[in-house]
């Protein structure tokens, strides 16, 4: 294993009616909230009302800001890190998925900083501080609620970057099962795919076996598995929402890949200029990805997607390793036909996306090359990805 650190600041308070303490929380850090939130639907499931009886329970200051999108925006930040400034905020409370959160911690930097915000995810400046931030989970996928790391899309320039600080830890993230009961199927799927690549990332491109590691990913990702399948069936199933909450809080937080070798993340760069661009759902995005990216790479992750295949998508019969390239096309259409199963689109025609700029998603893809530090793919190599996910 390579040398590491590795922290994780947020407390997490989890289970049903958790959020019977975020008052008291909240007056640990201060009396002036700005909260933060998608549209409406907190308030037709009741968790806008509790948020507002828990700081209405400790005399918080409120300022709201409503209207964050599923792929947050950066001009909507600004909005935002505005509010903050002009209400003197003590403390932000994100309140949605990983967009609300996400956003939220661009806001958290913007509000203490006089330079452009986009500035800090071009990775021209590091954040210097940050307000602090409370996390009320409703929409698991992406490990905002306890991770360091947040994307904004550029709505200016179809841009969609990201910036990572320790200042942009939340510092209390609540997470009750509950609230995710009555998420949609399709949107379920999608932070399903979006988890789960969290975990395969790293998996794939890794040099070599880590046994703790690989153990810990191929446990959460059939747990996952099985949880969503449960999901298909009864929607309700609270145990089955809880094993996502939780996995989903973990996928992305940094553990999963300490110390492992070679372990980067070309699916996130090659999606995040797709949903940049054409506003599709992250996970969604992903589903089309990495087929596309495994097929591309198969000689190369060969042993990878053999164990994949044995130890997460139960194909027993593998070889152990030196299989045809029929069996890597096996294990990788197995893949395609459970994101179907589960439905999430494999290609983009499946998305509805029948024209594609290739030229600029691969132009935007080589800038994350070079801002996450992805060193082994050449123009020709994305715009080949590209064209596999297609369909």
């Amino acid at each position: 294993m390579l040398n590491f650190e590795w922290e994780t600041p947020t407390k997490i308070i989890f289970g049903q009616g958790c959020l019977s303490r975020l008052g008291e929380e909240i007056s640990r850090l201060g009396r002036k909230v700005l909260l933060v939130y998608g549209k409406n639907r907190i308030k037709e499931l009741g968790i806008y009302q509790q948020v507002l009886d828990q700081l209405k329970k400790v005399s918080a200051e409120v300022v709201e800001h409503p209207g964050v999108k599923p792929n947050p925006i950066l001009s909507h930040a600004e909005e935002g890190a505005q509010k903050a400034r002009d209400g003197k905020v003590d403390v932000i409370v994100a309140v949605g998925g990983g967009s609300v959160i996400d956003e939220s911690k661009g806001i958290a930097i913007g509000a203490c900083h006089p330079e452009p915000l986009w500035d800090f995810y071009l990775r021209k400046l590091l954040p210097r501080q940050a307000l602090p931030l409370i996390a009320v989970q409703t929409f698991p996928a992406t490990s905002s609620e306890l991770n360091q790391v947040s994307v904004l899309t550029n709505d200016r320039t179809g841009e969609k970057f990201s910036v990572r600080s320790p200042w942009i830890f939340p510092r209390v993230t609540f997470l009750d099962p509950t609230f995710t009961i009555h998420i949609p199927i399709q949107q379920t799927a999608y932070a399903v795919t979006d988890m789960l690549s969290h975990l395969m990332e790293g998996y794939f491109t890794q040099t070599r076996d880590f046994p703790v590691q690989d153990g810990l990913v191929e446990g959460m990702s059939r747990a996952l598995m099985r949880a969503m399948e449960t999901i298909l069936k009864d929607p309700t199933n609270l145990d089955a929402r809880s094993d996502l909450m939780w996995a989903g809080a973990w996928a992305w937080n940094g553990l999963l890949k300490a110390g492992v070798e070679g372990a980067s993340i070309p699916n996130h760069m090659l999606e995040h200029p797709l949903s940049g661009l054409y506003d599709v759902p992250h996970g969604a995005g992903l589903s089309i990805i990495i087929p596309a990216w495994l097929t591309y790479k198969k000689h190369q992750v060969a042993s990878r997607i053999l164990k994949f295949g044995r130890n997460i998508l139960g194909m027993t019969d593998l070889p152990p390793k030196d299989a045809p390239v029929k069996e890597l096309d096996r294990v990788i259409q197995t893949l395609v036909s459970w994101y179907r199963k589960i439905g999430t689109p494999t290609t983009l025609k499946e998305a509805g996306i029948y024209t594609v700029d290739i030229e600029k998603l691969t132009s935007q893809a080589l800038e994350l090359c070079r801002l996450w530090g992805i060193s082994s793919y050449s123009a020709n190599d994305i715009q080949a990805i590209y064209q596999l996910a297609r369909g």
